[in-house]
C-alpha cells in the first residue's frame, strides 16, 4: 500500500469506523427530516487499513412563479430516464488521476487537485425543486440529477479532500442554518453535437424571487444518523436521497446556508428548462472545496 493511499485511509478512518458498522447501503428507513439527530462520537485517532481499489480509467408564501418557458413543466413523477444504464466515463481533465471510491458505483476521488467526481443523469428539466441531486430511485420527481451512488461514500470522499462537516439545519428551539465547508458543484455534459459543456450547478437553478440563477453555494452539512431502537443499528440519513439539497433538510449531506422552505407552496427554486439538457443526458458532477477560480 502506498503512502498516498495510507494518508487517504487516515482521513477516512472515523467514517469507516462509524459507517461500516451500521450503515445499510440502501433502503434506509424513512425518518422525520426535522427530528433531532444525535451523532456518534467517533475517534479521529482510529487507524484502519483498508485497500483502496487501484485507479480506474413563516407567513404563507404564494406559489413560486417563473417566466413562461418554451416547453411545458415536467410532470411531478419519477424520471423516465434509465439511471441504471452505462453513462460513460466521467467528463473531466486528467481522468487518469481518478481513483474509485466504490468499485461498483460511479464515484471517484482525485487527490491531486482535491475533487470528488460522480456521474449521474438528468431526471427533470422543469419542476419546482427540493433537491439539485438525489440518489437513484429516491426523489427524482423534485430533483434535476439522479446519481447511483451511496451518500456516505461521497461524504467520505469530501473528508479526504479536506472538507469539514459542520452541522445540518436546526429547527428547535429556533431556526439555525446548515453550516460546514463551502462546496462548489461543477457540471460537465455533452450537447447534441457531442461537444462537452460546462456550468456551475447554480446555473441550472432559477431563484423564483429574482428570476436569476441561484446565487448561493452549498455547505457540507454532513447529514446525521438514525438509530433503530429495536436493532441498535445506525443509518446514515442522507441515504434516503438527500444528497445535494436546495430546501432545508436535517438529513442533507449538502444544504444551503439560508432558510429555504420544504413547503410545496413556498419552494424557492426551480429547474431552468432553458439551461438543463434533456432528460436522460449523462452529467458529470465535480465537487470541490470552496469556490472554483
Amino acid at each position: 500500500m502506498t503512502m498516498r493511499r495510507l494518508t487517504v485511509l487516515k482521513h477516512l478512518a472515523w467514517t469507516v469506523v462509524v459507517l461500516t458498522a451500521g450503515v445499510i447501503l440502501c433502503g434506509c428507513p424513512a425518518s422525520d427530516s426535522r427530528q433531532a439527530v444525535t451523532e456518534p462520537e467517533p475517534s479521529v485517532d482510529d487507524k484502519i487499513e483498508v485497500e483502496i481499489p487501484k485507479p480506474s480509467t413563516e407567513p404563507e408564501a404564494p406559489a413560486p412563479t417563473v417566466e413562461p418557458a418554451d416547453e411545458p413543466a415536467d410532470e411531478p413523477v419519477a424520471a423516465e430516464a434509465d439511471t441504471g444504464s452505462d453513462l460513460g466515463p466521467p467528463l473531466v481533465e486528467n481522468p487518469e488521476n481518478l481513483e474509485k471510491l466504490d468499485p461498483e458505483k460511479p464515484v471517484w476521488i482525485d487527490q491531486t487537485v482535491g475533487r470528488v467526481v460522480m456521474v449521474g443523469q438528468v431526471c427533470q428539466t422543469n419542476v419546482p425543486l427540493e433537491m439539485f441531486a438525489c440518489l437513484r430511485d429516491t426523489k427524482e420527481h423534485e430533483s434535476i440529477v439522479a446519481v447511483d451512488v451511496k451518500a456516505f461514500v461521497v461524504h467520505a470522499g469530501l473528508l479526504a479532500i479536506g472538507a469539514d462537516p459542520g452541522h445540518p439545519v436546526k429547527f428547535d428551539p429556533e431556526y439555525a442554518p446548515a453550516a460546514g465547508s463551502e462546496i462548489e458543484v461543477t457540471l460537465h455534459w455533452k450537447d447534441q453535437d457531442g461537444k462537452v459543456q460546462t456550468a456551475r450547478a447554480q446555473d441550472w437553478i432559477i431563484d423564483t424571487k429574482t428570476q436569476k440563477p441561484m446565487a448561493h453555494r452549498w455547505v457540507f452539512a454532513g447529514s446525521g444518523f438514525w438509530e433503530d431502537e429495536q436493532t441498535g443499528r445506525k443509518y446514515y440519513q442522507a441515504e434516503g436521497g438527500d444528497l445535494i439539497c436546495v430546501s432545508n433538510f436535517s438529513t442533507a449531506m449538502l444544504d444551503l446556508p439560508i432558510e429555504s422552505s420544504q413547503a410545496n407552496d413556498a419552494l424557492m427554486f426551480m429547474a431552468d428548462p432553458k439551461a438543463v439538457p434533456p432528460r436522460g443526458t449523462p452529467v458529470t458532477l465535480v465537487l470541490t472545496v470552496g469556490k472554483v477560480q
